[in-house]
C-alpha cells in the first residue's frame, strides 16, 4: 500500500506538471520517457530485439535498433498521454478522434448479440475508449487486475475509464461478459495477451505457436456474436483514428477444438497484418514468444 501511494503521488505530481505545458512538450516529454526506457530497462530491450528479430529476419542490427528505440518512444508517449486524458475537454474529442468504418459496428448491433471489439496491444490502446464517444455507446473492457498493488490498479482504472471505457475485472467474468452481449453491448478484449499454457490454445503468430487466448472464439462461436477487429492509428499527440476492421468470418460448424485453433489463428492474423503496416506501433517488450506446448496437447 505504501509504495501505490508513492507511486499515485509521483504520478498525480507529472500529471499536473505536464498540464502547464504546451503541447509540442508534453509530446517531447513523453518521447524523452521512452528513451530513457530504451536506455535503462535493458531487459526489456533485449526482449523487444529478440522479438523483432523473430519476425523480420530481413532486418539488419540498425534497423532492428531503429525499430526498437521508434517503440519505446511511442510507448512513453502512451503513458504520457494516458495521464492527460482525464484532463482532455471532451469538446476537443471529435477534433482530435475519428472512427474508420463506422458502419461495421452498425450493422453488427442490428444483429442483436452485442460485438466483441477485438483489440490488441498496438499504438495507443489505452486510449481506445473514446470509441464510446464516438460511437454513442458504452464500450466495457476486460482488464487483468494488479493483483498486489490495489490501489494502484484502481487509480490506472479510472485513467482508463476518463476515456470513455466501463472497467470489468478480468477473472472469472464469462457471466458478466454473456450478459452483456445478451443486452447488445460493445465488449473490448485484448487478444494477443500471453495466456497460461492450460487456459489458451497454441496458435501460430509470425510462423510460431503462441498460447493465445481461447475467450474470443469460445464466447463468439457460442453465442453467435460478431467478431470486431479494431485498432487505433496514430495522426498526431493526442490524436488517433479508430480503425475497425470486417467482421471476422469465424466458423462455427465442426470439430470444437479445430474451430477454436482456426478461428484463432484469425485473429492472430488480422494482428500480423496491422504489425507489418507499422512495425513500431506494437508492443514488443512484452514475452509473446517462448512459453512451449506441453507434449501431447
Amino acid at each position: 500500500m505504501f509504495i501505490d501511494l508513492i507511486l499515485i503521488t509521483t504520478l498525480k505530481i507529472l500529471q499536473q506538471t505536464l498540464r502547464i505545458l504546451p503541447e509540442d512538450l508534453r509530446q517531447k516529454t513523453g518521447i524523452l520517457f521512452g528513451r530513457l526506457g530504451f536506455l535503462f530497462l535493458k531487459g526489456r530491450r533485449n526482449i523487444a530485439i529478440a522479438n523483432v528479430r523473430r519476425v523480420f529476419r530481413d532486418y539488419d542490427e540498425k534497423r532492428t535498433a531503429e525499430t526498437v528505440k521508434s517503440c519505446f518512444e511511442k510507448l512513453g508517449t502512451n503513458f504520457v498521454e494516458l495521464i492527460l486524458m482525464p484532463y482532455l475537454p471532451k469538446e476537443q474529442y471529435d477534433e482530435r478522434f475519428t472512427i474508420e468504418n463506422r458502419h461495421y459496428f452498425d450493422e453488427a448491433l442490428k444483429i442483436n448479440k452485442g460485438i466483441i471489439a477485438l483489440t490488441f496491444h498496438y499504438a495507443n490502446w489505452e486510449i481506445m475508449g473514446v470509441a464510446s464517444h464516438l460511437l454513442g455507446r458504452d464500450v466495457i473492457a476486460l482488464a487483468r487486475p494488479l493483483k498486489k498493488h490495489v490501489m494502484l490498479n484502481n487509480f490506472l482504472n479510472g485513467l482508463r475509464e476518463s476515456t470513455g471505457l466501463r472497467i470489468i475485472l478480468n477473472a472469472n467474468t464469462s457471466r458478466e461478459v454473456m450478459k452483456n452481449l445478451k443486452e447488445n453491448k460493445i465488449i473490448a478484449i485484448l487478444g494477443d495477451q500471453r495466456e497460461k499454457r492450460s487456459r489458451g490454445v497454441f496458435v501460430e503468430f509470425f510462423g510460431e505457436k503462441v498460447p493465445t487466448t481461447r475467450g474470443v472464439a469460445t464466447i463468439a462461436m457460442k453465442t453467435g456474436t460478431p467478431v470486431l477487429p479494431c485498432y487505433p492509428l496514430r495522426r498526431g499527440f493526442m490524436r488517433y483514428t479508430i480503425v475497425c476492421g470486417a467482421p471476422l468470418d469465424f466458423q462455427r460448424k465442426g470439430d470444437i477444438n479445430e474451430l477454436v485453433h482456426e478461428n484463432t489463428r484469425k485473429m492472430n492474423a488480422f494482428l500480423e497484418s496491422i504489425i507489418l503496416k507499422n512495425p513500431d506501433e506494437w508492443f514488443w517488450v512484452h514475452r509473446r514468444w517462448g512459453r512451449k506446448e506441453k507434449r501431447g496437447s
